[in-house]
C-alpha cells in the first residue's frame, strides 16, 4: 500500500523520500518520523512498552532499550515508599533499610517529622526522642518519667539523681546507708537512726 501511494506521488510529481525503516514495523517511513533511543518509529508505532499508548512527543523514559510512558516507568520501577508503597519521584530518605517520601518519615506514635536529633527505632519503626523514651525507657521509681540518662539502682527500680530523695524529708538520700519503706527509700534521720550506726 505504501509503495502504491509513493508511486501515485512520484507520478503527480511529489517526491517522498523513505525517512528510514520504523522500529516496530520494520516497514518504510514516508512523512512524520519520530528518532528516539537512536532509532526511528512511525508516530503511531512508538509506544510505552507497558501501556502500549502513543508517546509521540510526551516525555518518556528508557529501560533496557524500551520506552515507557511515564506513569507507568514509575509505577514500575521507581522505589516505594515503606508509609503508602506509592512510587518515589523525588528526594527520598532511606532509613531502616526502606525507602520512604521525606513527608512520610516521620514518628510512628505522634506523627511529627523528624528535626535534627534524628530518630530512635524500636521493632522496625521510627520513634522522636520524647515518644521513644516516653514508651520504652525505664521509669523512675519517683516521678515515673522516662529515665534517658544517669540514673540510681535501687529498691529493685531505677531512679533519676535528683528523684532518689527521702520519703519523708524530701532530702538527697546521700552515703550508703538508707532504709526502704512501701518501696521507698528514708534516711536514716527521719528513721531515727544516727547515720553512724
Amino acid at each position: 500500500m505504501l509503495g502504491s501511494l509513493r508511486a501515485d506521488m512520484s507520478r503527480q510529481g511529489v517526491q517522498t523520500p523513505q525517512k528510514g525503516c520504523c522500529n516496530a514495523c520494520e516497514k518504510p517511513i514516508v512523512g512524520q518520523v519520530i528518532t528516539a533511543l537512536g532509532r526511528t518509529w512511525h508516530p503511531e508505532h512508538f509506544t510505552c512498552a507497558h501501556c502500549n499508548q502513543e508517546l509521540g512527543t510526551r516525555n518518556f523514559f528508557e529501560r533496557d532499550g524500551r520506552p515507557y510512558c511515564e506513569p507507568d516507568y514509575h509505577n514500575l520501577f521507581s522505589p516505594r515508599c515503606a508509609y503508602c508503597n506509592g512510587p518515589i519521584l523525588d528526594k527520598c530518605v532511606t532509613a531502616l533499610e526502606k525507602t520512604w517520601h521525606t513527608e512520610h518519615f516521620f514518628c510512628a506514635q505522634c506523627g511529627q517529622q523528624f528535626g535534627e536529633e534524628g530518630f530512635h527505632e524500636r521493632d522496625g519503626k521510627p520513634y522522636c526522642r520524647a515518644d521513644y523514651f516516653d514508651m520504652f525507657a525505664p521509669k523512675c521509681g519517683g516521678c515515673n518519667k522516662p529515665i534517658m540518662e544517669n540514673y540510681i539502682s535501687a529498691l529493685n527500680t531505677q531512679w533519676h539523681p535528683d528523684c532518689f530523695v527521702c520519703k519523708d524529708c524530701q532530702n538527697p538520700v546521700k552515703g550508703k546507708s538508707f532504709y526502704a519503706m512501701e518501696g521507698k527509700p528514708v534516711c536514716p534521720t527521719c528513721v531515727g537512726v544516727d547515720d553512724d550506726e
